[in-house]
């Protein structure tokens, strides 16, 4: 017996040695019932080998998750200039745009020669990606001793899903305009009182949007509305009236169908707006009485995103904590290329 177990002990040695143990995840899995069997013979050296291999899998997990849950419906229609992101010097990733300047004029039966000409100027408008952090979590050793995959899944979701909804409430926040203007409009509800002292939106709200946008000659491709919850609801209550179901929507908060030119999607945290002053309420400031959630609309190809590095940060458990802490740290921006092609529908005082 006991040549047994030191045979067992020397070929679970070998097999770290080797390098199974900068292995991570699923590639270990066949090894840890090896280890379970032998933790009683070589309890010191288990602390050492398990040290490793948690650190592993606290840096290796999170980034695939993390593009996998880096979508929302409205956002999938921008395109993806991500690999025009730069770093700087210091800790600021940046993406540079070509402002290429004016259209050039067009000549109609022109009969003077030479035609002229003018120099196009072109120009580089560099943008920084906002940075997100989170705080960090704390997680015992004791927690994770034995490699509890679950809790470092965990708590790495966590931290994923707070960046990724703090994303796209920032997004949608900065597809709508700031206020009213031709290019970028900012229309008013006029529906009926939905019992509260707010004008509900009806269909043909939607209808003077494009209006709005038709005027400003904003491209008819791909413009998209994203409703917000309040005025979704005005359409069902509508739809209900009406006995239709032109306005439900899909798992992933889309509409069925066009709606008068519109890709339609519905989100939950859309920007608020003034009711007396039609104005966005800025990110993160707290909402009064006088607020509601406006729906935004835009063109998806005037829009763009850009996504930058994302990183784990781990601290190794101490003499005195022996604890694990970790964040996580990711650049992303999401923003129109000028500040045309955006408009927003606000909720009325009834």
């Amino acid at each position: 017996m006991k040549a047994i177990r030191i045979f067992m002990a020397l070929f679970a040695v070998a097999l770290f040695s080797s390098g199974v143990a900068a292995a991570t995840g699923a590639d270990f899995l066949p090894v840890m019932g090896i280890t379970t069997g032998i933790s009683l013979i070589m309890p010191p050296v288990q602390g050492v080998l398990f040290s490793g291999i948690n650190q592993e899998i606290w840096t290796g997990a999170l980034v695939e998750e993390f593009d996998k849950a880096d979508q929302a419906g409205f956002l999938n229609e921008i395109p993806d200039e991500s690999q025009y992101v730069m770093s700087s010097k210091g800790e600021n990733e940046v993406i540079h745009l070509n402002d290429i300047g004016a259209d050039p004029e067009v000549l109609i039966n022109n009969t003077t020669y030479p035609i002229g000409f003018y120099t196009q100027v072109d120009g580089d408008i560099a943008i920084s990606l906002n940075k997100y952090q989170t705080k960090a979590t704390k997680v015992s050793d004791d927690e994770i001793r034995f490699i509890t995959y679950d809790k470092i899944k965990k708590v790495q979701a966590k931290h994923k899903n707070a960046v990724v909804t703090t994303k796209h409430k920032l997004a949608i926040h900065a597809l709508a305009p700031a206020s009213h203007t031709a290019a970028t409009p900012v229309l008013k509800t006029t529906g009926a009182d939905d019992g509260t002292g707010r004008k509900r939106l009806v269909p043909k709200d939607i209808i003077s949007l494009k209006r709005a946008f038709d005027a400003a000659e904003v491209p008819d491709e791909k413009r998209i509305l994203v409703l917000s919850t309040d005025h979704h609801n005005d359409l069902l209550d509508w739809d209900s009236e009406h006995d239709t179901a032109r306005y439900s929507a899909d798992a992933n908060g889309m509409l069925k169908s066009l709606i008068y030119g519109f890709k339609v999607y519905v989100y939950v945290a859309n920007p608020y707006f003034s009711n007396l002053n039609f104005t966005k309420l800025a990110f993160g400031a707290t909402p009064t009485a006088e607020h509601h959630r406006a729906s935004v609309a835009y063109a998806a190809k005037e829009m763009f995103k850009a996504n930058g590095s994302t990183k784990n940060y781990t601290d190794e458990p101490d003499t005195q904590n022996q604890a694990w802490m970790y964040n996580v740290r990711h650049y992303g921006i999401v923003l129109p290329k000028k500040q045309r092609a955006i408009g927003a529908i606000a909720s009325d005082v009834a």
